[in-house]
């Protein structure tokens, strides 16, 4: 179950059953040093900085993001839709309490918002510790088969990857485990999404079950091979600049 408060000037969503999260938000905005450290970066950009957090109740993964661009226009949408954050959450704590674990938990949100936009996001997810599928020199295929079968679940909890690639999957002492997830509303076009990027990026098994399902993933795949292709010219022109310019 979560709860949802007004907090220290934020709209909090946290698991009810550990006030601790709470008072770990208080230590964050507090910046106290004494209880927290930083154990590592895992990604620090304008928008987006999420790191490795220590504290006195164990290790978390921390996610700040801050809207940079767009924002009359995210703004505007926000007040048309849910917020993903807030139904990532509660998707995911339903999810946990009816059995499944292949999703990292997400323990507390916290928002700083203009009516329903949020200026300013704090989240606090479960760490998982282990090697990314994207590091193992072959993934086993008994590892694809769970990771295929772990996602059609996840997929009928309508909750969506959004960017499954190899770096979101984590091979725990437990099984495979999937983290970043995106909170975005589930539908058909969403879940082939995810399945053909599982497929294309490590390989996960795909059939499409009828001709709707065929089309997506066809139109799927020759956007991310376009997508490709116009990366490596990028590149090969920033080479060839490069080059040019010595």
């Amino acid at each position: 179950m979560i709860t949802k408060l007004k907090y220290r000037d934020f709209h909090v969503c946290y698991k009810s059953n550990g006030s601790r999260y709470l008072e770990i938000l208080d230590d964050i905005l507090s910046c106290n040093i004494q209880k927290l450290s930083v154990e590592k970066v895992f990604k620090s950009q304008r928008h987006t900085h999420v790191s490795l957090l220590n504290t006195q109740y164990g290790q978390y993964v921390l996610k700040i993001y801050s809207p940079q661009h767009k924002k009359l226009e995210k703004f505007a949408k926000s007040l048309l839709r849910p917020n993903d954050n807030e139904n990532l959450i509660e998707k995911i704590d339903l999810a946990r309490t009816q059995g499944h674990t292949f999703p990292n938990d997400f323990y507390l949100l916290a928002e700083r918002r203009t009516l329903k936009f949020a200026h300013l996001s704090i989240m606090l997810f479960e760490y998982i510790p282990g090697p990314e599928l994207r590091q193992l020199p072959e993934i086993p295929q008994d590892i694809l088969c769970d990771v295929k079968t772990s996602m059609q679940q996840m997929h009928e909890m309508k909750i969506i990857s959004g960017d499954a690639h190899g770096g979101n999957f984590i091979l725990s002492k437990k099984g495979v485990r999937i983290i970043d997830l995106s909170g975005k509303r589930c539908n058909a076009k969403r879940k082939i999404e995810d399945s053909v990027t599982a497929n294309i990026r490590i390989g996960i098994p795909l059939e499409a079950q009828n001709l709707w399902e065929k089309f997506l993933i066809t139109r799927k795949t020759k956007r991310h091979f376009k997508i490709l292709h116009r990366k490596h010219q990028l590149q090969q022109d920033r080479f060839i600049n490069h080059q040019g310019g010595h």
